[in-house]
């Protein structure tokens, strides 16, 4: 999904300057947990620790980052121009898949294929000849295209996260094996980042990831940043809902006979657009009627809209959703048809941790990482779907690996050349480093633990103080 500009919900406004998003009225209700999370950081010292860890480590840290650049080099750089040059969107990523089994395969993992019912998921397992008592460092690897008007394509990178992954999991490996350390590297295949339903939504009710310690995966990116500690999405908070209308079809010139699924559904269309005022400005709205029929002289007996509904708390998205349905019911009811109401997504907040996020930026700087902003950023969790970073505490890295737009045909093309290479490359050997901690460090590892912990004690009390301060505006009480 695209990672844009648009400012997201933060709850550290009291630390931070207050953006857009942040409302009022989000900024009262998130008060005390602003306080609670200042409190922590204040503690933990996330910037101070991240210095202290990334300086220490000596020879065996950077064995592990050449190790990346060997391996990349060598093996994998060429494997991300192959999948570039060969897109699949998601859930149909099939030769990709194949590919990426048999590398892994040729790279000492056992691979299960088709995890949590989806075919083109996969869970890929090392465990450390020392046993598997150690931690379980869990890397998430994406691979689906986006779906063009002519041709599917990269214009969002994942070509280059799984061959970045596997760079670092077989160098964490190698450490792990010849240092004698416990512990399992598993490498988690996500597919369809780019659409509904989400996949690891999915894979994570269905307990693939139950096993890690930590997820840490990348993406391509037009910086190299890190954000603040806190809850957010990368792209808002979204339902994804399909509302289909059934009719009865007739011929046209015969139309009172029929029931127009079309009529209704280009009625709700602009009935949404009615309704934008109604919503907070902060409110994301996009839509698309897919299906309308399919021959003039018919009247059409389907139709379909499609809307991904946005909004950067999920309380007020879910007052969103309500006056959405009832204006698709509204519409049913005016031109005698049905309306089937399917919600076949849902991204929501995930947990943002200073840890990793400093320790990440920490050694972007060290290793000269190119296109550094020094702001940190609003929180994003590690990845769009917010129900994995609630449960495991993860870290998403994103190097510059392209000027261009976000799913731009330009940014697919930056993929294949130096410019993406060289991002990808920085991705690995962070990704790396930071795992590396995470496995040997143990006073580190056990602040991960105790930050993340904290937080999602704290997660509830948003969410409640978000429902209080909209309980008259929405009727939540």
């Amino acid at each position: 999904m695209y990672r844009s500009a648009l400012p997201f919900l933060v709850i550290l406004a009291a630390v931070a300057p207050v953006g857009g998003q942040t409302t009022p009225t989000e900024r009262a209700a998130a008060a005390p947990v602003v306080a609670a999370i200042e409190a922590l950081e204040a503690d933990i010292q996330p910037a101070r620790l991240a210095a202290r860890v990334a300086g220490r480590g000596g020879a065996a840290k950077q064995s592990v980052i050449q190790a990346v650049e060997s391996i990349w080099y060598d093996r994998l750089l060429a494997l991300s121009d192959h999948i570039g040059r060969n897109p699949e969107h998601g859930f149909e990523e099939f030769q990709t898949v194949d590919t990426l089994s048999k590398v892994l395969d040729a790279l000492g993992f056992e691979v299960e294929m088709g995890v949590a019912g989806l075919e083109t998921a996969f869970e890929a397992t090392w465990t450390s000849p020392a046993g598997a008592d150690g931690p379980t460092l869990g890397i998430i690897v994406e691979y689906d295209a986006l779906r063009g008007t002519t041709e599917d394509y990269h214009g969002c990178q994942h070509n280059a996260q799984s061959p970045v992954g596997f760079a670092a999991a077989v160098a964490l490996a190698e450490h792990m094996e010849s240092h004698g350390r416990a512990g399992t590297v598993k490498i988690y295949g996500t597919p369809a980042e780019e659409m509904g339903p989400p996949a690891k939504v999915i894979m994570h009710r269905a307990g693939v990831f139950d096993e890690a310690d930590i997820l840490i995966r990348s993406h391509g990116s037009g910086e190299t940043g890190r954000n603040r500690p806190g809850f957010g999405v990368c792209c808002l908070n979204i339902n994804m809902v399909r509302y289909v209308f059934t009719g009865r079809p007739a011929h046209q010139r015969q139309s009172w006979a029929g029931r127009n699924a079309l009529s209704a559904a280009v009625q709700f269309y602009t009935a949404v657009d009615h309704l934008r005022p109604t919503f907070r400005p902060e409110a994301v709205v996009q839509g698309i009627i897919p299906e309308g029929g399919k021959a003039p002289n018919v009247v059409p007996d389907r139709a379909v809209v499609d809307y991904y509904i946005r909004y950067p708390d999920e309380v007020y998205l879910a007052h969103m959703d309500s006056m959405i349905a009832n204006a698709a019911r509204a519409a049913a009811m005016a031109t005698g048809t049905q309306v089937e109401i399917e919600v076949y997504g849902e991204y929501r907040d995930g947990i943002t941790l200073g840890t990793l996020e400093e320790l990440g930026y920490a050694y972007a700087e060290r290793m000269g990482a190119p296109g550094l902003n020094p702001e940190p950023q609003r929180p994003a969790g590690y990845e769009e779907t917010g129900f994995v970073t609630r449960d495991i505490p993860g870290l998403s890295v994103g190097v510059f690996s392209s000027p261009a737009p976000g799913h731009s045909y330009e940014r697919w093309e930056d993929s294949m050349k130096e410019v993406g290479h060289t991002g990808f490359l920085f991705d690995a050997k962070i990704m790396a480093a930071v795992l590396y901690d995470f496995l040997e460090d143990e006073a580190f590892r056990e602040a991960v633990v105790r930050e993340h912990a904290t937080m999602k004690g704290l997660f509830g009390q948003y969410l409640a103080g978000l429902e209080a301060a909209y309980a008259q505006e929405t009727g939540i009480y």
